[in-house]
């Protein structure tokens, strides 16, 4: 399952596995850490795999805790321009898990985005503070 619905645990791999309250500390702990300064965004390296999925991963700490884990899945080449099918791809991806975007749970709120500002699409998993 791409989530735990129930306590918001968010494994991306066997030593990164996110959940409310995760701090940078434990980051700092993970083969993922490489110098990164835990007040930026923070990119992984490559695609991650999630449920047979391919995903560009990146997360924001605010006050030394998680705060955003943002997935973008990659499975599919969407030409520049229409970034807005990746939108329907994520809003996929999250029915299959039973998930309705913009559902707040006690533990945060997941959402399916598409910024067009920025041309990308995102599914981005809020944790609360």
């Amino acid at each position: 399952m791409l989530l735990n619905l129930n306590n918001g645990e968010l494994r991306i791999a066997d030593d990164l596995v996110f959940y409310p309250g995760y701090t940078f500390d434990e980051f700092k702990q993970t083969s993922f850490y490489k110098g990164q300064d835990g007040i930026r965004l923070i990119n992984l390296d490559g695609f991650q795999e999630i449920d047979e999925k391919k995903y560009v991963v990146n997360f924001f700490f605010r006050d030394g805790k998680i705060y955003v884990v943002s997935l973008i899945n990659c499975d599919v080449d969407i030409p520049e321009g229409e970034e807005g099918k990746r939108k329907e791809i994520h809003d996929l991806i999250l029915k299959q898990n039973g998930i309705e975007s913009g559902t707040s749970y006690k533990w945060g709120e997941v959402v399916s985005e598409f910024d067009k500002r920025s041309n990308i699409s995102s599914i981005d998993i809020y944790y609360a503070q």
